[in-house]
């Protein structure tokens, strides 16, 4: 399902932009800054990775774990689920809806956690400056340094329930909603919503 290219190393980045060590300008912590909100998220994320009693490879699922739990306060994967479908989304009964967004929360868990434990190396993370789209949206320009390369991020914030949480990462013109909303159109020409989540459990739990 997913194509070995740039772009499948942009979707690895996305634990990286979570989680990694990073820069950023002194902020005033208020309720419209999504900034603050990834600022903190991100420092806990990186006293985990720099955690040298969770740095032996027999302690890697616990610290995947970790940041998985960590990663599930700042990514809104309900709403990233949602997306992904778009217009298909109704065509899920509302069991199979909460069934795909499990079943691609669970994906997505699997894909990117142990990439992020494996190659973390110290690299760091900078904000440039977040533009405050409405009460409820925001965007926040980052970049990290990786094997002497930038690479430039949007993040795509919402507030829901009072709390800032990401909705999409864009990197060289890319959304990664829109990468997986592609794939899922492909293969719902030939899946049903029922194989399309099997497919996905699949992927999330392979068989040992």
């Amino acid at each position: 399902m997913e194509k070995i290219t740039v772009q499948n190393k942009i979707l690895t980045a996305i634990m990286l932009v979570l989680t990694l060590s990073l820069r950023v300008p002194s902020l005033s912590a208020d309720g419209d800054n999504a900034l603050e909100t990834l600022r903190i998220k991100f420092e806990e994320g990186n006293r985990l990775l720099d955690d040298t009693e969770l740095a032996a490879p027999e302690r890697w699922a616990e610290k995947e774990e970790k940041l998985w739990l960590l990663s599930s306060q700042i990514f809104d994967y309900e709403l990233i689920s949602r997306m992904v479908l778009g217009s298909r989304w109704d065509e899920f009964t509302p069991a199979q809806q909460n069934e795909f967004t499990n079943a691609f929360t669970g994906f997505l868990r699997r894909t990117y956690v142990p990439r992020l434990v494996e190659r973390y190396n110290g690299e760091r993370v900078y904000f440039v400056r977040q533009n405050l789209k409405s009460p409820s949206r925001a965007d926040v320009e980052a970049y990290f340094m990786w094997l002497n390369r930038k690479f430039t991020f949007n993040i795509s914030m919402v507030k829901r329930q009072g709390d800032w949480k990401i909705c999409d990462i864009s990197a060289l013109g890319i959304s990664t909603v829109k990468n997986y909303r592609a794939q899922f159109r492909w293969l719902l020409l030939s899946d049903t919503p029922a194989q399309l989540i099997a497919r996905l459990n699949a992927r999330a739990h392979p068989a040992s």
